[in-house]
């Protein structure tokens, strides 16, 4: 899943969310800002693609078993809460989803062998 399908994912996963493109925000080309209990969460995306994809041609969608989880509680810590939710979701393309250690963002592998990488800003 390419940065752009993300983001569409996200926006229809999480109806309140608004890209950057719609904040104004013009310093990274793709990124979402979420709106929480505790305040906006505010998160750039950056793809990398499967070691057979090429830019110039359309990413191939390959499913498997997703992820699943319980849903994330509205105290949890942004990158757990983002992990939690994307988890609960279980879409059959994310394979596994590594929220970072030492900071704040989280990996999300796909079953095709792409990534998306999510750094809290």
């Amino acid at each position: 899943m390419r940065p752009e399908q993300f983001l569409t994912y996200l926006k229809e996963l999480l109806p309140n969310a608004r890209t950057f493109a719609e904040t104004g925000e013009k310093k990274y080309p793709f990124g979402m800002v979420i709106p929480r209990p505790s305040g906006e969460d505010r998160w750039q995306v950056i793809g990398q693609l499967s070691p057979a994809e090429k830019h110039d041609t359309p990413a191939p969608a390959t499913t498997g078993t997703p992820t699943e989880g319980p849903p994330p509680p509205d105290t949890a810590p942004a990158p757990v809460w983002l992990a939690a939710t994307l988890t609960t979701a279980a879409h059959p393309e994310i394979a596994a989803i590594t929220v970072w250690p030492t900071t704040s963002g989280l990996t999300i592998d796909y079953h095709n062998g792409a990534k998306t990488f999510v750094r809290a800003l």
